[in-house]
């Protein structure tokens, strides 16, 4: 990230940060936000949220916080309710990637419904398009005549790929399926799916890849696009697999079912259902006329909803209403300090 601002002509700040709470990260934030003369400061993530709001709320200046999924909430309940206390009093607008998400974090019952919004995340649709790559498949000496079944997104709990590999074992009586999974390791887990892989007895039929870049040509190498998460804020890469004209399965995760209308732009199914998701791929390969419908819907929902134009205007309305509002403040409490 940090080389593709520097390389689009920003000069990003980076400051460590160290601990549970860092005043010092604190401090050089909020000196940061004054010698640069900040308007709004946008934050992303539950931890940023808390820093941002902070350094807006010293330095008078409209804080929008975009959460993206549910938060790791570690620690004591004093704690978490200190952290979500800040948030609901310092940030000006907490944005939420779904509806699902949102209603998640109400249920808390620690923030105001009326200082929350949601936009949902957008694509470059003229870059995640149908366009048939081979690549990947050459390299992992996939044939042209098997069925490549895609998941991408980093190796954590939460992906629930378990679910991926029960759901592979279902279908291993049809030696034309191969399912790839694309994204970074994390922790013992990659280790406990392998021996899982091989318990199984799945072989070379499912492959792990590690990180990838360039996501739209790995995704054009996939037939199908599976998401078997068991909690997704909203799932970008759903979006990104519909765009490209890879039909899609996900489970009724959260964001999922915000972005797909089942049987009309993609298939839905339970969650950890390996069954499910089986009889769902199963469909997709044995149906051409019902995934050409699938793949031709899809692509219209991601134009018509989920572009990056559609949430950068709808983020751009959202700061010109914070700025507004805050320099309408500031009028205020000078016009009342010089009577």
């Amino acid at each position: 990230m940090y080389d593709n601002l520097v390389a689009n002509g920003f000069e990003p700040i980076l400051t460590p940060l160290h601990g549970a709470f860092d005043l010092r990260y604190l401090a050089g934030l909020c000196q940061a936000v004054r010698k640069h003369q900040i308007d709004l400061i946008q934050t992303h993530l539950f931890s940023a949220a808390v820093y941002g709001g902070l350094a807006g709320r010293l330095c008078g200046v409209p804080v929008i916080s975009t959460l993206h999924g549910r938060p790791d909430l570690f620690g004591s309940a004093i704690y978490r309710a200190a952290k979500f206390g800040i948030m609901r009093r310092a940030v000006t607008t907490l944005v939420f990637v779904s509806e699902s998400l949102r209603q998640f974090f109400l249920s808390t019952g620690h923030l105001n419904r009326d200082r929350t919004a949601v936009i949902a995340d957008g694509i470059d649709a003229s870059a995640f398009a149908p366009r048939r790559d081979t690549s990947l498949r050459r390299e992992l000496g996939i044939g042209e005549t098997e069925v490549l079944v895609g998941a991408v997104g980093n190796v954590r709990p939460a992906k629930s790929y378990d679910v991926l590999l029960r759901a592979a074992a279902v279908l291993r009586q049809s030696p034309a399926y191969r399912f790839v999974v694309v994204g970074e390791a994390q922790g013992a887990l990659p280790q406990e799916l392998l021996a899982l892989r091989d318990q199984l007895g799945l072989g070379s039929t499912v492959t792990f890849t590690g990180f990838r870049n360039h996501v739209h040509h790995v995704m054009n190498n996939f037939d199908l696009y599976v998401s078997t998460s068991s909690s997704e804020g909203f799932s970008l890469s759903v979006v990104q697999a519909m765009a490209c004209g890879v039909p899609v399965v996900a489970t009724k995760s959260g964001g999922p079912q915000e972005i797909i209308t089942h049987d009309v732009d993609g298939l839905l199914v339970d969650l950890n259902s390996p069954e499910q998701v089986a009889a769902a791929v199963h469909r997709l390969v044995t149906e051409p006329a019902t995934r050409r419908r699938l793949i031709e819907a899809a692509r219209k929902t991601v134009e018509a909803r989920f572009t990056i134009q559609r949430m950068v205007n709808s983020y751009e309305h959202l700061y010109d209403q914070s700025v507004r509002a805050t320099r309408v403040v500031r009028a205020k409490e000078e016009a009342l300090r010089e009577a």
